[in-house]
């Protein structure tokens, strides 16, 4: 069995022509464009709870029933249990993608339902307003995780473009959001988080920055 795995790990090196030096390009590209892009995140994620304390304290009643009152280290076993933390993250990745527009070039023509873009364009997807699209329904501007639970999220995956879309998709998705959920549990687990989103000023330069500060305060649990 192994002789047959490694002879399918050999024939994919071969085809894709992954060497062990373009393995590690990939890693460095994943931990070096993953350091701002998870860093903004968290700071959006930080503000719509501490704007929204009612999703606090259901994200905090999950932690206690995952963590107790202990302050260990998140394991690998605790990570399918965030449903909830999960649930919040993919609500801040929708409401403030990091990456808020995607470039794609044709080198065919591409038809749509009702035009064709030929060959040769610069197409421009603004993930922030696909993220906003009607389609998530009248709430769509509304910081509401539930929504990933309930069934209410639309089925059609393209309309969550937070981190791209098809084959050229963001290939640190899973890091971000395992960096993300450990990041998140230990904050909201030790502090009680109060901000104010209604202060957040955008910024779009290559990302989308908070340009107003971040309007956070932390206070160690008492609960």
């Amino acid at each position: 069995m192994d002789e047959e795995k490694n002879k399918v790990i050999k024939t994919a090196l071969d085809n894709e022509g992954f060497t062990d030096e373009k393995i590690k390009d990939e890693l460095n590209t994943i931990v070096a464009a993953g350091y701002d892009t998870t860093a903004i995140s968290i700071i959006y994620c930080l503000l719509l709870l501490g704007h929204h304390q009612d999703v606090q304290d259901k994200l905090c009643r999950e932690l206690k029933q995952v963590f107790c009152d202990s302050e260990r280290e998140v394991e690998n076993e605790d990570i399918a249990k965030l449903v909830y933390l999960e649930a919040v993250l993919k609500e801040t990745f929708r409401l403030y993608p990091v990456v808020p527009v995607v470039a794609r070039h044709t080198d065919v023509d591409l038809k749509l339902k009702k035009h064709t873009i030929p060959a040769g364009c610069d197409v421009f997807v603004v993930t922030y307003a696909v993220n906003r699209h009607p389609m998530w329904g009248p709430d769509a501007e509304q910081f509401r995780p539930e929504r990933w639970l309930d069934g209410t999220a639309p089925t059609n995956h393209n309309l969550f473009a937070s981190f791209g879309l098809g084959r050229r998709g963001c290939i640190g998705k899973t890091y971000n959001m395992l960096s993300m959920k450990t990041t998140i549990s230990h904050v909201v687990r030790r502090f009680r988080i109060t901000a104010d989103i209604s202060k957040l000023v955008l910024q779009q330069d290559m990302l989308l920055k908070p340009a107003s500060g971040q309007h956070i305060i932390l206070e160690p649990r008492k609960d």
